[in-house]
């Protein structure tokens, strides 16, 4: 059975065969997955700061399981770069946004295609390590992750496109927005963070000079920073006056700040993110959407080392679509599955 495994670049050995494509600091593909490293590929990596990629790596697991599963992208190299391209070109000036309108959407069919494909759709952050602007780069990560959640609730292709969309042009508004104000590495003043907080509003007028824009799109715009609990902007609405799809994409929204680096702080692991999410459930956030965004956020990714509560630590090697919250582990001992294992649980992550 075939899975795969990420390792350093000290690591590497001629004939290893890349898992996933491997990309350099512009996002140009490096090494296409399928192809056999050689020892002058492996010598020019250094050059373009690549610290570890995926491999394959063959084993017998401890039982056969539909359940074991390896993550792969959500998307492919070719389909984000358009992405990204298509979305820069949409912030680039939100005036011109109409005349890149149809691209975006071709983009966002072409991904619910292919996505619709798997019998799977996971959100694996080591497959999301984008390089690029960070406004483009979250929105289109917001996009993704939108649909992935819609997905596992079960909504029509309609609405997921609507997702997609909503996601892609959540923050629009922040075209409009000082980029001092945005990229400030010391904490906002109370009228940096009331500009800042403008931008969903703003977002949402910049849409609606699009005349064909469905209302939704627009509302995802305004609406992606309010709460149940009506402790949100701009309006500060409660859970019921909240667009649902809004709902989704202020989860995924949250989920891809607190997971990327920005200049003011360093991202957070992906357990550390879903624990911070769940603790607003039916607070600030929809608890149907939480349920959902459980079943695709994979909160501890392949490589990562983790303790389990009896003392021992080691590392996850695959994950367990019925609950990601509980992986297979490589340990000291032996592989564990901690679906079988039921009175093992994870209470630590290595940083």
């Amino acid at each position: 059975m075939r899975f795969i495994r990420y390792v350093t670049i000290a690591e590497l050995d001629e004939e290893m065969i890349v898992a996933q494509d491997v990309f350099d600091q512009s996002g140009r593909v490096l090494i296409a997955a399928g192809k056999s490293l050689n020892r002058e590929i492996i010598n020019s990596l250094p050059r373009y700061s690549v610290a570890r990629i995926a491999v394959q790596e063959n084993v017998v697991p401890l039982i056969t399981s539909d359940e074991i599963y390896q993550p792969v992208s959500l998307v492919g190299a070719e389909i984000r770069g358009k992405l990204l391209e298509c979305v820069g070109a949409a912030f680039a000036d939100g005036n011109a946004f109409p005349e890149v309108f149809s691209q975006l959407e071709r983009q966002v069919w072409q991904i619910i295609q292919e996505l619709s494909k798997r019998s799977n759709v996971l959100i694996h952050l080591e497959q999301m390590d984008w390089m690029g602007d960070y406004l483009f780069v979250h929105s289109a990560h917001v996009g993704l992750f939108s649909i992935a959640i819609g997905m596992a609730m079960g909504l029509s292709r309609q609405e997921l496109y609507l997702l997609g969309m909503g996601g892609l042009l959540h923050d629009l508004g922040k075209v409009r927005i000082d980029a001092e104000i945005l990229n400030k590495e010391t904490a906002l003043s109370f009228r940096e963070f009331k500009a800042v907080k403008e931008h969903a509003l703003l977002g949402y007028n910049l849409l609606r000079t699009d005349e064909s824009m469905d209302h939704r799109i627009m509302l995802m715009a305004l609406q992606h920073h309010e709460r149940c609990n009506g402790s949100g902007y701009p309006w500060g609405i409660l859970g019921a006056q909240i667009h649902p799809l809004a709902k989704i994409v202020a989860v995924a929204d949250v989920y891809d700040a607190l997971t990327t680096d920005r200049v003011y702080r360093t991202k957070m692991t992906s357990s550390e993110a879903i624990q911070i999410i769940q603790a607003g459930a039916g607070i600030q956030f929809d608890e149907k959407v939480l349920q959902a965004f459980q079943k695709v956020a994979i909160p501890y990714s392949i490589g990562e080392n983790v303790r389990l509560d009896n003392g021992l630590w080691g590392k996850v090697v695959r994950l367990n679509t019925s609950n990601l919250k509980r992986p297979w582990i490589q340990t000291q001992q032996g592989e564990l599955n901690l679906l079988r294992e039921t009175k093992l649980n994870i209470v630590g992550v290595a940083s």
